[in-house]
């Protein structure tokens, strides 16, 4: 088929959510011809793939929007992306239409942003529309919310208001109910969407997959030792909701019971100066490392001489450094809540409840304890889950399930409404 993919986050040099496009891009691109239509700041990352003869044959893409350079200021960069989304969504229909007129297209995918509160108006096309897999069905209860700075505690009150409104709105509802197949990324995201989505099809599908070189990849040479201090690590952008000061807290637990441990912050974020402060008050800045971030071969090292992999964080919709972890041998000790938790009970590790925030410092503190006691169990135990991990993300269950959707939508078009 001729499939238009919407994928504003798309770049073969890049990680995260434009990793994520471009890998959507490829695996569709396996079984039908491909028109990508991406934000402008993606072009160069193509231009480089296209001179390596990394951009199949039959995708074709085109770039929309200006390509701004980012704010300094993480917090104020997060803010700027949503309205550069907003505003590639204002003018995606327009160039969708006149492509479709040039080529004639048999379906529209969108694939990113992974997010249902910015709706496309790609249902409006001719053809069945695809939607997802989405999420952001993610939640910080009020009780966990002190662990925010200040400017993140409006945020998430600024988020809660957000959700509430755009659940409502007209656009919002016209896209879920005339997308021929939605994929929600994980379970609190398809417990949201349902019902508004009626008895259309909806569908669980992880945004990620894991394709077999890639498991090679961060298979790589065993590095650990089973000697030494525990060596813990957690990585992405630093924001509060990711949960490293309640890590923080559970590590000084840790280290009162006399556990020697290493952690390493990598990735930068804007709670990076006061969790650093945080450190410094608990006593534990020899045992802390804030590292920029890793990238290439550098970060899968980094992984690979990890014991265990420690980020509670909420609000996640497939965590990909937590997937990697996984692949790389780590142990994952998360918070039970989002994707990353619905993950680990899955596939293994420890994934600890979440019910008042003293109760999950201290169940996070009692799992990395335990954890340095089997340390020489730990190679065994996640040898088990990353076979789980790879049967569920597995390369060829995401294609199905997208040649699934694909019969489906061609078989009932979307009903307008």
């Amino acid at each position: 088929m001729r499939v238009l993919v919407s994928a504003y986050a798309c770049d073969p040099s890049l990680g995260s959510e434009p990793g994520v496009g471009w890998t959507a891009v490829c695996r569709i691109a396996r079984q039908h011809d491909v028109w990508v239509l991406s934000h402008a700041r993606h072009e160069e990352g193509w231009e480089k793939a296209r001179t390596e003869g990394k951009v199949p044959a039959n995708v074709t893409v085109r770039f929309l929007g200006d390509n701004r350079p980012w704010l300094e200021n993480r917090f104020l960069a997060h803010l700027q992306s949503w309205k550069s989304y907003s505003d590639f969504s204002g003018i995606v229909l327009d160039a969708a239409q006149a492509w479709h007129r040039e080529i004639g297209f048999d379906l529209c995918h969108q694939v990113t942003i992974a997010t249902w509160r910015v709706p496309s108006p790609l249902w409006k096309l001719p053809v069945p529309f695809v939607w997802g897999p989405i999420g952001g069905g993610g939640y910080i209860p009020p009780a966990f919310r002190p662990m925010l700075s200040p400017l993140a505690r409006g945020f998430e009150l600024a988020r809660d208001f957000n959700s509430s409104r755009a659940l409502r709105a007209k656009a919002f509802q016209e896209c879920i109910a005339n997308s021929a197949v939605v994929f929600a990324a994980n379970e609190e995201t398809e417990l949201l969407l349902k019902p508004h989505r009626g008895n259309r099809p909806l569908v669980k599908l992880p945004i990620a997959s894991i394709p077999p070189e890639k498991v090679e990849r961060f298979r790589g040479l065993e590095t650990r030792k089973s000697e030494g201090p525990l060596r813990l690590f957690a990585g992405g952008n630093m924001e509060g909701r990711k949960g490293v000061s309640l890590a923080l807290r559970a590590l000084a637990k840790v280290a009162a019971a006399g556990i020697d441990f290493r952690y390493t912050v990598a990735g930068g974020g804007p709670e990076v100066p006061a969790l650093v402060k945080l450190t410094k008050d608990l006593g534990l800045s020899d045992r802390v490392e804030f590292h920029p971030g890793f990238s290439g071969q550098a970060y899968v090292s980094a992984l690979q001489a990890t014991d265990v992999y420690f980020l509670p964080s909420f609000r996640e919709s497939t965590p990909v450094t937590l997937l990697e972890a996984y692949l790389a041998g780590c142990y994952p000790v998360v918070a039970d809540t989002s994707a990353q938790g619905e993950i680990v009970r899955m596939a293994g590790g420890s994934a600890v409840p979440v019910t008042t925030m003293e109760q999950l410092i201290d169940g996070l503190a009692a799992s990395i304890i335990d954890t340095a006691r089997r340390r020489a169990e730990l190679p065994a135990m996640s040898a088990e889950a990353l076979k789980k991990l790879i049967a569920y993300f597995d390369s060829a269950r995401y294609d199905q399930a997208i040649a699934d959707a694909y019969r489906i939508a061609m078989e009932s078009r979307p009903r307008l409404t």
